[in-house]
């Protein structure tokens, strides 16, 4: 099994190593309006300078157009100045004149885009390196005012460790149970309401089946209106006695480190 590191950006915004490839998922955005920790304007400044801890980025990913996960202009400005090898994000039909006019000068610098918003429990597998497979899978964002917004998950298999980050997915059984069920996963990366809720906690269970379950997308602790760090600390008892780990990940360059003795 070889060595896996995951690198807290800004609220869900993570950055993936293995070996020589960088995957950054949901890690450009800079938008207000939430409680949510933005991209800086520092990082920001790595990342278009190529600068550690950005000095590569091969991959960006992007499970949903929402302002603390994605801005389609940010990303746009990122990409003239470095080229990635592709880009998946959500489709056209799912987004804004931002993601269309991202779409366009995609196109124009000749960068691979693939299209997602794929429906709640599709799947799609992309080999993106030696070693490295993306699998995406469908879901729908959580909260019934967000059920038109499609969610994508995304697995990656990197070198036989196998990571699932959900962004915002609805804790639906059916939307993983073709997909996952079946996958001995490493580790799955859960929002705070997806680790508190009940539904949720039987697929984290039943169907995730992972030791090592990471709940990112959590605001400072000194601007927390949902009191989410609290709602944590409070569901991690139901996961006692279950064989459970469960990791908070909310400080920026906290590192996790899978296929080692170093988680």
């Amino acid at each position: 099994m070889s060595y896996v590191e995951v690198e807290l950006v800004a609220n869900a915004g993570v950055l993936v190593s293995y070996g020589e490839v960088n995957i950054l998922i949901d890690g450009i955005h800079c938008e207000d309006g939430h409680p949510f920790c933005k991209v800086s304007p520092t990082d920001f400044r790595l990342m278009k300078t190529g600068a550690p801890p950005f000095a590569r980025l091969d991959y960006l990913l992007f499970t949903h157009e929402h302002p603390d996960h994605f801005t389609p202009a940010m990303v746009g400005e990122q990409l003239k100045h470095r080229p990635v090898k592709a880009v998946f994000m959500p489709a056209r039909r799912c987004g804004s004149n931002e993601l269309e006019n991202l779409y366009d000068l995609v196109r124009e610098a000749g960068i691979e885009a693939q299209a997602l918003g794929l429906n709640p429990g599709e799947s799609k597998k992309y080999e993106l390196d030696e070693g490295i497979t993306l699998t995406v899978v469908g879901t729908r964002h959580m909260g019934p005012q967000y059920q038109n917004v499609p969610n994508d998950c995304f697995m990656l298999s990197l070198g036989g460790v196998n990571l699932l980050f959900t962004g915002d997915a609805d804790h639906v059984a059916e939307y993983y149970e073709e997909s996952l069920l079946s996958v001995e996963l490493d580790a799955v990366f859960v929002n705070p309401i997806f680790y508190h809720n009940s539904e949720g906690r039987k697929i984290i269970r039943d169907i995730f089946r992972s030791e090592n379950v990471v709940v990112y997308h959590l605001p400072s602790d000194e601007n927390d209106p949902l009191q989410l760090r609290l709602t944590v600390e409070r569901a991690m008892e139901h996961y006692s006695g279950c064989g459970i780990h469960t990791h908070i990940f909310q400080e920026k360059r906290q590192k996790l480190n899978f296929g080692s003795s170093n988680l």
